[in-house]
């Protein structure tokens, strides 16, 4: 299979659907003789609206166990032929990136792509659980050891989705569910997608909208030049969300850098504070370049944390500046080397 989704002069917009939200659906409204659309599934609920799409819950019934799926049916609220030819196209590049992502356990699985009565729908696997945004608002926000989980695992998946030249371009609270059955986090809606090779041919002309979300979308994303730095600053923007539980448009920010002020809203440890800091540079020159320097980066920081334990404990008798002792001639070389690392801020 070809390592990229295929591309031409289009540019589109991510599905954006409401959150946790349920509509009544009337029996018959998409369903065949049978009751059925496409003769298999039974549909049970609308799980979201949105202005391209419209997504329900369903139960294929001949299959083993009736599993339940999520259907999502293309219905843009526009008329405008180019608009809609856009719409369309997005629709099938999100249909074309599940099936090349979709053997991942952090991405919906890709079950059936299929067209009925000049309508397009897509099927993918049903995840359950809620998203990150919905538990937030639900619940109360995340500890820091909690969002330094989060970051580590997003990233390993961040990692395989730009090894196949890809940029999601709408990472955010509301896209992101935690599965809690098996602990997982599973990245949906991948209906803004790019492909690498081919994100900077959009005709500007045909563009629906920007790219993305406000606030979590990066300069260069919403002037149409979204890079995987892209993702990295909107996965450094939705760990703010999960520690603050405030959405980035609400942050003032730096009338010098324009950089979010964020840190006064949440205690946490400088050096990840540091790290979250530099994926939401908003000079792409200052910020990770790829998930895995962020990755680096945390690796890092948790030998240092490790380290300056072990030197409290041994050698400083929990004093916690380790400088004044990075040069005492009387330590073995090695420990004197664990302290300058233990110092080190990222």
């Amino acid at each position: 299979m070809s390592s990229s989704i295929p591309t031409q002069p289009l540019a589109g917009s991510s599905l954006f659907l409401s959150d946790s939200i349920e509509y009544p659906i009337e029996s018959g409204d998409l369903a065949d003789d049978e009751g059925l659309l496409a003769n298999r599934y039974q549909i049970f609920k609308i799980l979201g609206r949105g202005g391209f799409a419209i997504t329900y819950l369903a139960r294929n019934v001949y299959l083993p166990g009736q599993p339940l799926c999520v259907i999502k049916h293309l219905v843009p609220k526009f008329t405008n032929p180019a608009l809609l030819t856009i719409a369309k196209w997005r629709f099938y590049v999100e249909a074309r990136t599940l099936s090349y992502l979709g053997s991942h356990s952090q991405i919906p699985l890709l079950i059936d792509y299929f067209r009925k009565d000049g309508e397009m729908y897509l099927v993918q696997e049903y995840i359950p659980g809620d998203t990150l945004f919905a538990a937030i608002r639900a619940q109360t926000t995340k500890t820091e050891a909690e969002v330094q989980d989060f970051l580590a695992e997003m990233l390993h998946l961040l990692i395989y989705v730009h090894s196949c030249r890809l940029i999601h371009r709408d990472i955010k609270p509301q896209n992101i569910i935690h599965c809690p059955t098996d602990n997982r986090l599973v990245l949906i809606d991948f209906g803004a997608v790019a492909d690498r090779e081919g994100s900077h041919q959009d005709d500007k002309r045909l563009t629906i909208k920007a790219i993305g979300t406000p606030g979590y979308a990066p300069p260069e994303q919403i002037s149409g030049q979204p890079v995987y730095a892209s993702d990295i600053y909107a996965l450094g923007m939705t760990c703010i969300f999960l520690l603050t539980g405030k959405e980035p448009i609400y942050f003032t920010v730096d009338p010098r850098t324009s950089e979010v002020r964020w840190r006064s809203e949440v205690q946490i440890s400088e050096d990840l504070a540091d790290i979250i800091d530099k994926m939401i540079r908003i000079s792409l020159t200052d910020r990770y370049q790829s998930a895995v320097q962020v990755l680096q980066a945390i690796d890092s920081r948790q030998l240092r944390t490790k380290l300056r334990r072990y030197i409290d404990s041994k050698y400083t008798q929990g004093m916690s500046d380790h400088q004044t002792m990075v040069n005492d001639v009387n330590l073995p070389p090695a420990v004197q080397w664990a302290m300058r690392i233990a110092s080190q801020q990222e």
